[in-house]
């Protein structure tokens, strides 16, 4: 029934497609007819107009020709009678005849000449002129007795357009003639009327404009270019119209004289087909509103039938996604199934809704079966619809399927579309929605469970550091008053201050790998790759601990490559390891004890790089296993009895740990209670050639007379620096903050500030902003001057800060001679 319904609906609209194409065929054939025969009628009266303009042009010039003739008829009398006539009497008579001319005929202005015995005789006419050159002289000499015209062309020191009739007169070689200018001849043919915007054009054979009748305020010059492509179009044979200067279609008609002038006639179409596109425009508004209706209706059609289809598609993907679904009378409690797939049981068409519910309970789990058969009761349902107005409720259920119970979504909903005693029951399978939800739940309790850890680790980190810090700074603190309690005694002073002095390193190397691991951990570390010789190195850091260890009545072995071999890597990392592990090595082994360490280069596999192995060996107090697994973690130390007090951070090993893995190397520990700790470091390293031996290390006094300028808040870090500068004959600038710094370096000579160091923090103005206050001042040192920053951190994001404020370099308080003689070397000639 749909198939024959669709079919009838496609003939139908096919038929209406016909008879309107047929329609709008024949009247586009007709309309296409009627525009022809106006085209065919405008043309016959475009050339009617032309021959009539010609006809007229050619009746006035007649008159013309007769004047002329007469005087040179009357000129050769004169001159058959008296051939030796003297050229002033000859341009007297040419001048009497020019003023009878213009008394009889109707041009108004025109100069008359003549050709007498070889002579050219005329006051306005060019006299130095060759007479054979002269083209209407020979014309009318070659026809005798005949009137004959020149083309148009220019005349004179100003060019002006002219036109020459000559006619030969006498029995000699004489010839009359006379100019006319094309400007002067447009009153000719005032009288001529032509259609509304049309143009009129008269044209030498050369198409030269003589004159022309229209409305433009141009000169001929300017009208000429239009002409050119008019006379091109006709000598094409094109299709009778042009396309004026102003974009508009012409209509082109012509014709020509027996003296071989053309006359043109254009006519704008919109006049020619002035009715016919009156016609049009009322065809095509019936024709579009016709469309309209049509289209209007048939878009209103496919709308209607598009909801309807969309209505359609809408309830049967809805209907896919529920199991089953069915309408209950809640008066009445009757239902209708209006689907039922894939459930335990096969629910009738419609029956008793107490009967369905019974069976759908039977197929709950049955913790909740109690709690489904009473939120799904009818008496329930009424309850919720008709007094509380609850028009939607429902729930989640896990309900069986074969052998497994999946969760089901069951819902209840009730629409006024339905009417008020009806409503919807709702099943709906959503398995794999709650197991990605209870997925969801379990990685969020995940996520609480590692940030509490995570709080907990910060929190006995953060009691583990502060331990360590009030230690070496009570000490500071106790050891300063014991000083000032015992200043008499020099001996007992200088002890005292020896402690604070142990006290503050252990507290700026514990502040100094708190950095170092908050750098590790956050990947901002960025050691340079040096070259170096693997021997000497291992040497110079084993030998440092090998004079400890002499000092504490230890024996340090030290096994180094024999050969000097030179690599390319992380110096800076590979120090940092070894004077962690080897600090621990001797720390930790009692007096009397031994300490090996090795240096050893592995086979490396073909195409990559050597691998060192570093092995510290000690036969010292030795580490627990329960230890060892949790080595690597910050602040753990063995505490178990017997261990040696000995002071140190905790956070070595995680340091060591961070820097082997960053360095793509590894990190073996064994150990065993009052025997001793084995450590064993492998790094891969680049090989390379020896490279030449460095220059001896600068000092701060090579760079005596130097000037500084020194700015820093902190008074003691003042007084450190300058003591360490005037000490070594340095000349020392301070400013206590980073407007006082900018303000001394402007009031100073210009080149004698040899370096400025700028701490990062300062009151009034920060070391960047006084950086860049200093390079941005008008003076030549201004922007040469090194600015090294002074900082508590050397992150990335700190250094980046204090280049981009255009400082040179940075370094790390507290301040190294050795660094600062560096910088200077590096900045400063010595």
């Amino acid at each position: 029934m749909e198939l024959k319904f669709l079919n009838k609906k496609l003939q139908i609209s096919l038929f209406s497609v016909v008879i309107f194409a047929f329609f709008l065929l024949v009247s586009i054939v007709s309309l296409s007819m009627v525009r022809q025969k106006i085209l065919e009628n405008s043309h016959i009266m475009g050339e009617e107009i032309a021959a009539r303009f010609a006809t007229k042009e050619t009746a006035r010039i007649k008159s013309q020709e007769m004047l002329l003739r007469s005087v040179a008829q009357s000129m050769g009398s004169m001159l058959d009678m008296d051939s030796d006539l003297q050229d002033e009497k000859l341009e007297q008579t040419l001048q009497r005849f020019t003023e009878y001319m213009e008394n009889n005929t109707e041009i108004g202005r025109f100069d008359m000449c003549a050709v007498i015995n070889g002579r050219l005789i005329g006051k306005s006419w060019e006299k130095d002129v060759p007479i054979e050159s002269l083209k209407w002289y020979r014309s009318a000499l070659n026809q005798k007795g005949q009137v004959t015209y020149s083309n148009l062309y220019r005349k004179g020191n100003n060019k002006e357009y002219s036109l020459t009739m000559a006619v030969s007169m006498g029995q000699g070689d004489n010839v009359l003639a006379i100019n006319l200018y094309p400007q002067k001849l447009n009153s000719l043919l005032a009288d001529n009327r032509l259609p509304a915007q049309s143009y009129y054009y008269l044209c030498d054979p050369n198409g030269n404009i003589m004159y022309a009748i229209n409305d433009r305020n141009m000169t001929i010059d300017d009208q000429q270019p239009y002409v050119d492509q008019i006379f091109s179009e006709i000598r094409s044979g094109a299709n009778g119209y042009i396309i004026d200067l102003e974009g508009n279609k012409r209509g082109v008609y012509y014709a020509v004289s027996d003296k071989g002038w053309i006359s043109i006639v254009t006519i704008p179409y919109d006049f020619l087909l002035g009715d016919y596109r009156s016609l049009l425009k009322w065809f095509i508004l019936t024709l579009a509103i016709f469309c309209a209706l049509t289209v209007a209706l048939t878009m209103r059609e496919h709308i209607l039938n598009k909801q309807v289809q969309v209505f359609e598609e809408v309830t049967q993907v809805m209907s896919k996604s529920y199991l089953a679904a069915f309408r209950v009378n809640l008066a009445t409690g009757e239902y209708v199934t209006l689907k039922c797939e894939n459930l335990e049981f096969e629910a009738p068409a419609k029956g008793d809704y107490t009967e369905l519910l019974s069976r759908m309970v039977e197929c709950v789990e049955t913790e909740a079966a109690t709690e489904f058969a009473e939120t799904f009761s009818l008496a329930n349902m009424q309850k919720l619809v008709w007094q509380q107005q609850i028009h939607e409720f429902g729930g989640e259920f896990r309900q069986r399927f074969g052998k497994e119970y999946k969760w089901v979504n069951v819902r209840m909903v009730q629409d006024e579309l339905l009417g008020k005693d009806d409503a919807i029951f709702f099943l709906r399978d959503v398995e794999a929605e709650k197991l990605r939800e209870l997925d969801r739940m379990r990685v969020t309790e995940r996520a609480l469970k590692v940030a509490r850890e995570n709080t907990k680790s910060r929190n006995m980190f953060f009691s583990a550091m502060s331990h360590d810090m009030r230690a070496p700074l009570n000490g500071i603190i106790g050891m300063a008053e014991l000083a000032e309690m015992h200043q008499g005694d020099h001996a007992l002073v200088a002890d005292y201050i020896q402690k604070i002095k142990s006290s503050g390193k252990q507290l700026l190397t514990l502040i100094n790998d708190i950095l170092e691991m908050a750098r590790l951990d956050n990947g901002k570390v960025e050691h340079l790759q040096e070259t170096f010789s693997m021997t000497e190195i291992s040497k110079e850091i084993g030998g440092i601990y090998a004079a400890q260890a002499e000092l504490e009545n230890k024996y340090f072995q030290l096994e180094v490559l024999p050969d000097q071999k030179y690599v390319n890597g992380d110096l800076q990392g590979l120090r940092q390891i070894l004077n962690n592990v080897l600090s621990n090595a001797v720390k930790y082994t009692p007096s009397g004890g031994k300490i090996t360490f090795t240096v050893r280069r592995e086979s490396a596999g073909k195409g990559k790089r050597p691998v060192y192995a570093f092995i510290v060996q000690d036969t010292g107090c030795g580490m627990s296993e329960k230890f060892l697994e949790k080595i690597y973690t910050p602040f753990e130390r063995d505490s178990r009895f017997g261990v040696p007090h000995v002071v140190g951070t905790g956070l070595g090993m995680t340091i060591v740990k961070s820097l082997v893995e960053r360095m793509e190397g590894t990190i073996h520990i064994s150990s065993k209670v009052d025997e001793g700790t084995c450590v064993l470091i492998s790094l891969p390293f680049q090989e390379v050639e020896k490279v030449p031996a460095p220059r001896p290390a600068a000092k701060l006094s090579d760079f005596a007379d130097c000037t500084v300028l020194v700015a820093d808040d902190n008074d003691i870090s003042m007084e450190i620096i300058t003591e360490l500068l005037t000490m070594n004959k340095l000349k020392v600038i301070t400013a206590a903050n980073g407007q006082e710094a900018v303000e001394r370096f402007a009031a100073s000579a210009e080149g004698s500030v040899d370096m400025v160091l700028m701490d990062m923090q300062m009151p009034v103005l920060d070391g960047c902003g006084a950086s860049k206050a200093i390079r941005a001042l008008e003076r030549k040192d201004a922007a040469s001057v090194p600015i090294v920053a002074l900082t508590g951190n050397s992150a990335s994001s700190d250094v980046e800060a204090a280049m981009q404020a255009g400082m040179n370099n940075y370094m790390v308080k507290p301040v190294q001679m050795k660094l600062l003689a560096k910088m200077l070397e590096e900045y400063i000639r010595r």
